[in-house]
Protein backbone atom coordinates (compact mmCIF):
# COMPACT_ATOMS: atom_id res chain seq x y z
CA UNK A 1 0.00 0.00 0.00
CA UNK A 2 1.32 3.44 -0.95
CA UNK A 3 0.79 5.76 2.01
CA UNK A 4 1.09 9.54 1.73
CA UNK A 5 4.47 9.38 3.46
CA UNK A 6 5.76 6.65 1.15
CA UNK A 7 4.44 8.49 -1.90
CA UNK A 8 6.32 11.60 -0.79
CA UNK A 9 9.52 9.62 -0.32
CA UNK A 10 9.23 7.93 -3.72
CA UNK A 11 8.65 11.31 -5.36
CA UNK A 12 11.75 12.64 -3.63
CA UNK A 13 13.74 9.55 -4.62
CA UNK A 14 12.62 9.87 -8.23
CA UNK A 15 13.85 13.47 -8.28
CA UNK A 16 17.23 12.59 -6.79
CA UNK A 17 17.69 9.64 -9.17
CA UNK A 18 16.93 11.89 -12.15
CA UNK A 19 19.66 14.27 -11.02
CA UNK A 20 22.01 11.27 -10.79
CA UNK A 21 21.14 10.16 -14.35
CA UNK A 22 21.90 13.64 -15.70
CA UNK A 23 25.15 13.64 -13.70
CA UNK A 24 26.03 10.19 -15.07
CA UNK A 25 25.84 11.36 -18.69
CA UNK A 26 27.49 14.70 -17.89
CA UNK A 27 30.46 12.71 -16.59
CA UNK A 28 31.80 12.09 -20.10
CA UNK A 29 35.41 11.74 -18.95
CA UNK A 30 34.47 8.96 -16.51
CA UNK A 31 35.48 10.43 -13.16
CA UNK A 32 35.36 7.05 -11.49
CA UNK A 33 34.10 7.77 -7.92
CA UNK A 34 31.34 9.90 -9.44
CA UNK A 35 30.46 7.10 -11.85
CA UNK A 36 30.02 4.72 -8.92
CA UNK A 37 27.52 7.03 -7.25
CA UNK A 38 25.54 7.81 -10.39
CA UNK A 39 25.47 4.15 -11.46
CA UNK A 40 23.13 3.47 -8.54
CA UNK A 41 20.36 5.38 -10.31
CA UNK A 42 19.30 2.90 -13.01
CA UNK A 43 18.98 -0.25 -10.84
CA UNK A 44 17.11 1.75 -8.22
CA UNK A 45 14.75 3.13 -10.87
CA UNK A 46 14.02 -0.43 -12.03
CA UNK A 47 13.42 -1.63 -8.49
CA UNK A 48 11.02 1.24 -7.75
CA UNK A 49 9.22 0.72 -11.08
CA UNK A 50 8.57 -2.93 -10.26
CA UNK A 51 7.54 -1.99 -6.72
CA UNK A 52 4.95 0.46 -8.06
CA UNK A 53 3.68 -1.98 -10.69
CA UNK A 54 2.88 -4.65 -8.10
CA UNK A 55 1.01 -2.39 -5.70
CA UNK A 56 -2.42 -4.04 -5.19
CA UNK A 57 -1.44 -6.54 -7.87
CA UNK A 58 -4.01 -9.06 -9.07
CA UNK A 59 -3.17 -11.99 -11.36
CA UNK A 60 -6.12 -11.27 -13.62
CA UNK A 61 -6.52 -10.45 -17.30
CA UNK A 62 -8.33 -7.20 -16.43
CA UNK A 63 -5.52 -5.96 -14.19
CA UNK A 64 -2.89 -6.87 -16.81
CA UNK A 65 -4.75 -5.04 -19.60
CA UNK A 66 -5.25 -2.01 -17.35
CA UNK A 67 -1.50 -1.86 -16.69
CA UNK A 68 -0.71 -2.31 -20.38
CA UNK A 69 -3.00 0.57 -21.28
CA UNK A 70 -1.48 2.79 -18.59
CA UNK A 71 2.13 2.01 -19.58
CA UNK A 72 1.30 2.42 -23.27
CA UNK A 73 0.50 6.07 -22.62
CA UNK A 74 3.14 6.77 -19.98
CA UNK A 75 6.04 4.80 -21.55
CA UNK A 76 5.55 3.65 -25.15
CA UNK A 77 4.13 6.87 -26.64
CA UNK A 78 6.85 9.13 -25.16
CA UNK A 79 9.48 6.51 -26.05
CA UNK A 80 8.49 6.78 -29.74
CA UNK A 81 8.02 10.54 -29.51
CA UNK A 82 11.52 11.21 -28.15
CA UNK A 83 13.20 8.88 -30.62
CA UNK A 84 11.35 10.45 -33.57
CA UNK A 85 12.37 13.87 -32.26
CA UNK A 86 16.02 12.82 -31.99
CA UNK A 87 15.86 11.10 -35.39
CA UNK A 88 14.72 14.37 -37.00
CA UNK A 89 17.51 16.18 -35.13
CA UNK A 90 20.11 13.82 -36.61
CA UNK A 91 18.66 14.02 -40.13
CA UNK A 92 18.85 17.82 -40.00
CA UNK A 93 22.35 17.69 -38.58
CA UNK A 94 23.62 15.23 -41.23
CA UNK A 95 21.80 16.25 -44.41
CA UNK A 96 21.01 19.94 -43.85
CA UNK A 97 23.87 21.20 -41.71
CA UNK A 98 26.35 18.57 -43.04
CA UNK A 99 27.76 17.88 -39.59
CA UNK A 100 29.17 14.34 -39.17
CA UNK A 101 27.81 12.20 -36.34
CA UNK A 102 28.98 8.96 -34.77
CA UNK A 103 25.59 7.24 -34.83
CA UNK A 104 24.36 5.21 -37.81
CA UNK A 105 21.11 6.95 -38.80
CA UNK A 106 19.45 5.18 -41.77
CA UNK A 107 17.04 6.88 -44.17
CA UNK A 108 15.34 3.82 -45.74
CA UNK A 109 11.79 3.66 -44.28
CA UNK A 110 12.00 0.18 -42.74
CA UNK A 111 15.50 0.78 -41.35
CA UNK A 112 14.38 4.12 -39.94
CA UNK A 113 11.45 2.48 -38.12
CA UNK A 114 13.75 -0.21 -36.67
CA UNK A 115 16.20 2.50 -35.68
CA UNK A 116 13.50 4.38 -33.78
CA UNK A 117 12.09 1.24 -32.14
CA UNK A 118 15.60 0.29 -31.04
CA UNK A 119 16.15 3.73 -29.46
CA UNK A 120 19.26 4.39 -31.53
CA UNK A 121 18.61 8.17 -31.78
CA UNK A 122 17.98 8.71 -28.04
CA UNK A 123 20.31 6.14 -26.49
CA UNK A 124 19.44 6.60 -22.78
CA UNK A 125 15.84 5.58 -23.51
CA UNK A 126 16.99 1.96 -23.56
CA UNK A 127 15.82 2.24 -19.95
CA UNK A 128 12.21 2.70 -21.08
CA UNK A 129 12.58 -0.13 -23.61
CA UNK A 130 13.61 -2.43 -20.76
CA UNK A 131 10.62 -1.24 -18.72
CA UNK A 132 8.29 -2.04 -21.62
CA UNK A 133 9.60 -5.61 -21.74
CA UNK A 134 9.09 -5.85 -17.99
CA UNK A 135 5.47 -4.68 -18.29
CA UNK A 136 4.82 -7.41 -20.86
CA UNK A 137 6.33 -10.13 -18.65
CA UNK A 138 5.41 -8.76 -15.21
CA UNK A 139 2.74 -11.40 -14.41
CA UNK A 140 5.45 -14.09 -14.54
CA UNK A 141 7.43 -12.26 -11.86
CA UNK A 142 4.32 -11.86 -9.71
CA UNK A 143 3.15 -15.46 -10.01
CA UNK A 144 6.57 -16.92 -9.21
CA UNK A 145 7.38 -14.67 -6.25
CA UNK A 146 3.85 -14.73 -4.80
CA UNK A 147 3.89 -18.54 -4.84
CA UNK A 148 6.40 -18.42 -1.98
CA UNK A 149 8.46 -15.63 -0.50
CA UNK A 150 11.62 -17.74 -0.74
CA UNK A 151 11.18 -17.85 -4.52
CA UNK A 152 13.05 -14.53 -4.55
CA UNK A 153 16.29 -16.44 -3.87
CA UNK A 154 16.33 -18.53 -7.09
CA UNK A 155 14.96 -15.51 -8.99
CA UNK A 156 17.91 -13.40 -7.86
CA UNK A 157 20.41 -16.16 -8.59
CA UNK A 158 18.90 -16.79 -12.03
CA UNK A 159 18.95 -13.05 -12.73
CA UNK A 160 22.63 -12.82 -11.83
CA UNK A 161 23.51 -15.76 -14.09
CA UNK A 162 21.42 -14.41 -16.99
CA UNK A 163 23.01 -10.97 -16.65
CA UNK A 164 26.37 -12.43 -17.61
CA UNK A 165 25.07 -13.11 -21.14
CA UNK A 166 23.32 -9.79 -21.80
CA UNK A 167 24.66 -6.25 -21.98
CA UNK A 168 23.55 -3.59 -19.50
CA UNK A 169 21.08 -1.91 -21.91
CA UNK A 170 18.84 -4.99 -22.21
CA UNK A 171 15.91 -6.16 -20.10
CA UNK A 172 17.42 -9.58 -19.11
CA UNK A 173 20.43 -7.85 -17.53
CA UNK A 174 18.14 -6.32 -14.90
CA UNK A 175 15.85 -9.24 -14.05
CA UNK A 176 17.31 -9.26 -10.53
CA UNK A 177 16.31 -5.62 -9.85
CA UNK A 178 12.79 -6.19 -11.17
CA UNK A 179 12.52 -9.29 -8.96
CA UNK A 180 13.62 -7.36 -5.86
CA UNK A 181 11.08 -4.60 -6.56
CA UNK A 182 8.34 -7.19 -7.03
CA UNK A 183 9.28 -8.91 -3.77
CA UNK A 184 9.23 -5.63 -1.81
CA UNK A 185 5.74 -4.86 -3.17
CA UNK A 186 4.17 -8.28 -2.58
CA UNK A 187 5.69 -8.70 0.90
CA UNK A 188 5.85 -5.05 1.90
CA UNK A 189 4.43 -5.47 5.40
CA UNK A 190 6.51 -8.57 6.17
CA UNK A 191 9.72 -6.91 5.02
CA UNK A 192 9.01 -3.74 7.02
CA UNK A 193 8.15 -5.68 10.19
CA UNK A 194 11.21 -7.90 9.84
CA UNK A 195 13.44 -4.88 9.33
CA UNK A 196 12.01 -3.05 12.36
CA UNK A 197 11.57 -5.96 14.78
CA UNK A 198 14.14 -8.61 13.99
CA UNK A 199 17.07 -6.72 12.49
CA UNK A 200 19.42 -5.54 15.27
CA UNK A 201 19.52 -1.77 15.66
CA UNK A 202 23.27 -1.64 15.02
CA UNK A 203 22.74 -3.43 11.67
CA UNK A 204 19.97 -0.99 10.71
CA UNK A 205 22.21 1.92 11.60
CA UNK A 206 25.06 0.58 9.47
CA UNK A 207 22.76 0.03 6.49
CA UNK A 208 21.21 3.47 6.78
CA UNK A 209 24.35 5.36 7.72
CA UNK A 210 25.87 7.28 4.84
CA UNK A 211 29.33 6.14 5.86
CA UNK A 212 28.33 2.60 4.87
CA UNK A 213 27.75 3.76 1.32
CA UNK A 214 31.06 5.63 1.25
CA UNK A 215 32.87 2.50 2.46
CA UNK A 216 31.25 0.41 -0.30
CA UNK A 217 32.23 2.99 -2.90
CA UNK A 218 35.81 3.05 -1.62
CA UNK A 219 36.04 -0.75 -1.85
CA UNK A 220 34.69 -0.70 -5.38
CA UNK A 221 37.23 1.95 -6.31
CA UNK A 222 40.03 -0.18 -4.94
CA UNK A 223 39.11 -3.57 -6.37
CA UNK A 224 36.83 -3.14 -9.39
CA UNK A 225 38.23 -0.17 -11.28
CA UNK A 226 39.85 -2.20 -14.05
CA UNK A 227 36.95 -4.57 -14.70
CA UNK A 228 34.11 -2.03 -14.32
CA UNK A 229 30.75 -2.41 -16.03
CA UNK A 230 30.50 -6.05 -17.09
CA UNK A 231 32.22 -7.56 -14.04
CA UNK A 232 30.25 -9.72 -11.60
CA UNK A 233 31.43 -7.81 -8.48
CA UNK A 234 30.35 -4.52 -9.99
CA UNK A 235 27.00 -5.98 -11.03
CA UNK A 236 26.46 -7.19 -7.46
CA UNK A 237 27.26 -3.69 -6.25
CA UNK A 238 24.65 -2.23 -8.62
CA UNK A 239 21.87 -4.65 -7.66
CA UNK A 240 22.61 -4.07 -3.96
CA UNK A 241 22.34 -0.31 -4.47
CA UNK A 242 18.50 -0.23 -4.58
CA UNK A 243 18.28 -2.10 -1.27
CA UNK A 244 20.57 0.37 0.46
CA UNK A 245 18.94 3.33 -1.27
CA UNK A 246 15.42 2.31 -0.21
CA UNK A 247 16.53 1.56 3.35
CA UNK A 248 18.20 4.96 3.48
CA UNK A 249 15.04 6.69 2.26
CA UNK A 250 12.99 4.70 4.75
CA UNK A 251 14.62 6.64 7.59
CA UNK A 252 15.61 9.92 5.95
CA UNK A 253 14.95 12.24 3.05
CA UNK A 254 18.09 13.90 1.62
CA UNK A 255 16.24 16.00 -0.96
CA UNK A 256 14.81 19.29 0.37
CA UNK A 257 11.05 19.47 -0.15
CA UNK A 258 11.37 22.82 -1.93
CA UNK A 259 13.75 21.32 -4.52
CA UNK A 260 11.46 18.31 -5.06
CA UNK A 261 8.43 20.56 -5.51
CA UNK A 262 10.20 22.56 -8.23
CA UNK A 263 12.11 19.78 -9.98
CA UNK A 264 9.77 16.78 -9.92
CA UNK A 265 7.37 17.97 -12.68
CA UNK A 266 10.37 18.00 -15.03
CA UNK A 267 11.91 14.61 -14.18
CA UNK A 268 10.52 12.58 -17.09
CA UNK A 269 11.23 15.42 -19.50
CA UNK A 270 14.77 15.62 -18.12
CA UNK A 271 15.27 11.91 -18.63
CA UNK A 272 14.20 12.05 -22.26
CA UNK A 273 15.91 15.25 -23.39
CA UNK A 274 19.03 15.73 -21.24
CA UNK A 275 21.56 14.08 -23.56
CA UNK A 276 20.67 16.51 -26.35
CA UNK A 277 21.73 19.42 -24.15
CA UNK A 278 24.80 17.58 -22.85
CA UNK A 279 26.10 16.76 -26.34
CA UNK A 280 25.83 20.36 -27.52
CA UNK A 281 27.24 21.84 -24.30
CA UNK A 282 30.16 19.40 -24.52
CA UNK A 283 30.82 20.42 -28.11
CA UNK A 284 31.05 24.07 -27.06
CA UNK A 285 33.25 23.33 -24.05
CA UNK A 286 35.75 21.13 -25.91
CA UNK A 287 35.99 23.59 -28.79
CA UNK A 288 36.22 26.92 -27.01
CA UNK A 289 36.91 26.26 -23.34
CA UNK A 290 39.30 23.32 -22.87
CA UNK A 291 39.70 22.77 -19.16
CA UNK A 292 40.04 20.06 -16.50
CA UNK A 293 37.54 17.22 -16.30
CA UNK A 294 35.99 18.25 -12.97
CA UNK A 295 35.21 21.78 -14.16
CA UNK A 296 33.90 20.38 -17.45
CA UNK A 297 31.56 18.04 -15.57
CA UNK A 298 30.21 20.81 -13.34
CA UNK A 299 29.57 23.14 -16.28
CA UNK A 300 27.82 20.39 -18.28
CA UNK A 301 25.71 19.22 -15.37
CA UNK A 302 24.60 22.65 -14.12
CA UNK A 303 24.04 24.01 -17.64
CA UNK A 304 21.93 20.98 -18.56
CA UNK A 305 19.77 21.31 -15.44
CA UNK A 306 19.20 25.02 -16.16
CA UNK A 307 18.35 24.37 -19.83
CA UNK A 308 15.94 21.59 -18.88
CA UNK A 309 14.13 23.89 -16.46
CA UNK A 310 13.97 26.90 -18.80
CA UNK A 311 12.91 24.88 -21.86
CA UNK A 312 10.36 23.06 -19.71
CA UNK A 313 8.84 26.37 -18.63
CA UNK A 314 8.34 27.30 -22.27
CA UNK A 315 6.93 23.92 -23.30
CA UNK A 316 4.44 23.91 -20.42
CA UNK A 317 2.67 26.80 -22.13
CA UNK A 318 1.39 24.29 -24.74
CA UNK A 319 -0.41 21.63 -22.70
CA UNK A 320 -0.73 18.96 -25.42
CA UNK A 321 2.98 19.20 -26.33
CA UNK A 322 4.05 19.13 -22.70
CA UNK A 323 1.91 16.02 -22.18
CA UNK A 324 3.92 14.21 -24.86
CA UNK A 325 7.23 15.30 -23.33
CA UNK A 326 6.18 14.09 -19.87
CA UNK A 327 4.41 10.87 -20.81
CA UNK A 328 0.99 12.35 -19.91
CA UNK A 329 2.05 12.81 -16.30
CA UNK A 330 0.38 15.60 -14.38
Amino acid sequence: MITAQLSSKLTSANTLLTFLVVALHSNMQQIYPLTLITDMAVPTFFCISAFLYFQNWQPTRAFYLKKLNSRFHSLFIPYIFYNVLFYIYYIIKIYVLHIPVTKNIPTAPLDAILCILGSVPDGPLWFIRALLFFVLLAPLFGLIIRAHRLAIIPMVIAGIVISRYFYYDTFPHWITCFSIGCFFALYQNEVTNMFNQHCPSWVRNIIINRLFLLACLALCCLFFYQVYMQSLPYYLFRIAAPIWFLCFYYKSDPMPASVVRIAHPYTFYAFGIHVLFIWNINGILTRFFPTNIFFEFLIQFLSTIILIYLSGLLLKRIACIWALFTGFRS
